[in-house]
């Protein structure tokens, strides 16, 4: 897996590309507790290149939107595709999650609170 970590409007933005796996996990949770430290405020991660998650990727993500948003930090994802929206789906995980189709809506949904 790939890990592009940028900025946008003051906000980071986690971009995942290829499969978050069993395998993969420890650099995503090595970038999460990074982001722990260095971003007070808002973060994303952007789902649209993620083409494979399993259950510890899954696992992963689930454990570091419950770290960040437990520090009184927000979290969204956004741009779920093909297998990983369809288990998103499936799993619910949108009542948990605010999760969004772009970056801009989840942008525009955060500024405007």
């Amino acid at each position: 897996m790939d890990v592009v970590v940028r900025t946008l409007k003051d906000v980071t933005v986690v971009d995942l590309h290829g499969r978050l796996d069993a395998t993969a996990r420890w650099n995503f949770k090595a970038i999460m507790n990074q982001c722990c430290v260095t971003e007070e405020h808002y973060l994303v991660l952007n789902l649209h290149h993620l083409s494979y998650i399993d259950s510890a990727g899954l696992g992963f993500m689930v454990l570091a939107f419950v770290k960040f948003t437990g520090m009184n930090r927000l979290m969204s994802w956004v741009e779920p595709r093909n297998q990983v929206k369809t288990l998103l789906e499936n799993l619910n995980l949108a009542a948990m999650v605010p999760l969004y189709e772009s970056e801009a809506d989840a942008l525009e949904a955060v500024f405007a609170s």
